[in-house]
């Protein structure tokens, strides 16, 4: 079939040109976006009167994609397509191309021309306002396209228009790309300013509880060497009572020994002084102040030795020396309860190589793992377990001392067990705990002795806490 426009006269091409820009205008004018490309390859191919017109863009490839691809009366899928050996490379290279008939004996090689049953081509690039090529406008018919004017003149006005919307969707996309990649930017900067926030609290309340511990380091220090001076006078003096109120008693029978009817003044004092009560409890009296004095001595060597807090350099230690000292200073919290029987201690201790460590840390450690135990077999008491119990196993596992702290208590649920070393994570009511306890303890053991600290816990059996510290 023949195009009718070709057999028009000049004047009637004129009119003919109007009415084909008319049609196309109509039909587009109000259409933008995605949309304008299917409707403008419509409308020129039902005013053109071809069979085929299509519009793509170049992609980073080279290849070619259509926006908008009017097929025999119908709109078709968009397709991809290499240029290369057929006229669309043409248009890209000299900006347009105009083939009458005849144009698959041009192009042999290419294989989209018998498919669209292509005699005749006329196409027209796509250009952005600074005149790069940004794909091509063309139509395709099966019979010949002797109107060059006309087609070509169309093309390139709806061509111009395409590549400005064209060059408006891709400054979009790259504007929303841009967008996109900001707001990722933005929240990656604010969740690391947030863990940097989150760190610097948790530094800040880890320092303020280093300092607090250090404190209470040095007043611990203070009080023990207090107490020390004077215990020891008094626990060196008590020998020497001890053999002076023998002197006595026995410098008594033998006056008695001696004198056996003394003077009735004499007698009327050994019966008030009741000599034979004296003889029986004065042992035993100062038998107690001995007693009392060697437990004063034993706190002042715990306080001595948990007063290590201040100290920041490594030593080698015994850390069952620091498991004892802690359990002398938490000796108050064991004993009976209102609620609750005495909380038995059940020590299983290795044989344990002294250990090159931080001693101070370490007994900051065992105090805030062995208070937290208390803690729940106190909290339980009423309903839980009738007679609690904290066990604690030491011993040398594959070249590293293992410390294990359990108790018999309510044991913790899945999700708490999880979150037990976060800092600021707590169970405890509001002004009972910090949630910095098990936090510390496990940074001190973890990252500044490079061991190791888990724990496994069972509701309603308890929990136990282990600690490896690499020998």
């Amino acid at each position: 079939m023949t195009n009718t426009l070709y057999q028009h006269s000049p004047t009637e091409l004129t009119r003919s040109t109007e009415e084909v820009l008319q049609v196309v205008i109509q039909g587009t004018a109000a259409v933008t976006g995605q949309a304008f490309f299917p409707a403008l390859v419509q409308h020129l191919a039902s005013a053109l009167g071809v069979r085929h017109c299509a519009v793509t863009k170049i992609l980073a490839d080279g290849q070619m994609r259509t926006l908008g691809f009017f097929s025999d009366g119908q709109l078709k899928s968009n397709i991809t397509y290499n240029p290369v050996a057929g006229p669309c490379e043409a248009v890209l290279e000299q900006n347009q191309y105009y083939c009458p008939y005849g144009v698959q004996e041009l192009f042999p090689d290419n294989p989209v021309l018998p498919a669209l049953e292509a005699d005749s081509y006329v196409g027209v690039c796509l250009q952005d306002t600074e005149g790069k090529i940004l794909g091509n406008l063309l139509v395709i018919d099966s019979n010949p396209i002797l109107d060059r004017q006309l087609h070509e003149s169309i093309l390139k006005l709806f061509a111009a228009r395409a590549g400005a919307e064209l060059e408006r969707q891709q400054t979009f996309l790259a504007l929303q790309q841009l967008n996109e990649e900001l707001e990722v930017r933005v929240e990656r900067r604010t969740a690391a300013l947030q863990d940097a926030l989150h760190d610097l609290k948790q530094t800040q309340a880890q320092l303020v509880q280093s300092e607090k511990m250090s404190s209470l380091g040095q007043l611990m220090a203070g009080i023990a060497h207090e107490i020390n001076n004077p215990i020891s006078f008094i626990a060196g003096n008590l020998n020497h009572v001890t053999h002076y109120a023998k002197d006595l008693l026995q410098l008594v029978d033998t006056y008695q020994e001696v004198l056996p009817s003394p003077p009735p003044e004499i007698q009327q004092a050994l019966v008030e002084c009741d000599r034979d009560f004296v003889r029986q409890d004065l042992p035993r009296l100062l038998s107690s102040m001995k007693a009392g004095s060697d437990r004063i001595q034993e706190l002042v060597r715990s306080f001595r030795n948990f007063s290590r807090l201040g100290e920041a350099e490594k030593k080698i230690v015994d850390l069952h020396e620091g498991l004892n000292s802690t359990l002398v200073l938490l000796s108050y919290r064991l004993k009976p309860a209102a609620e609750r029987s005495e909380i038995q201690v059940i020590k299983h201790y290795g044989t344990l190589p002294e250990v090159e460590c931080y001693p101070g840390s370490l007994n900051q450690v065992f105090m805030n793992i062995l208070a937290n135990a208390i803690d729940a077999l106190d909290e339980h008491a009423s309903d839980r377990q009738p007679h609690p119990r904290i066990q604690i196993r030491t011993a040398v596992v594959d070249r590293s001392v293992t410390i294990c702290i359990a108790d018999n208590g309510p044991g913790m649920k899945p999700e708490v067990q999880k979150r037990m070393f976060e800092p600021f994570f707590t169970t405890k009511a509001v002004g009972q705990g910090t949630g910095l306890g098990l936090a510390i303890s496990y940074q001190i053991v973890v990252e500044r002795h490079q061991g190791k600290m888990y724990c496994h816990s069972t509701e309603a059996e308890g929990t136990e806490v282990t600690i490896e510290i690499p020998i």
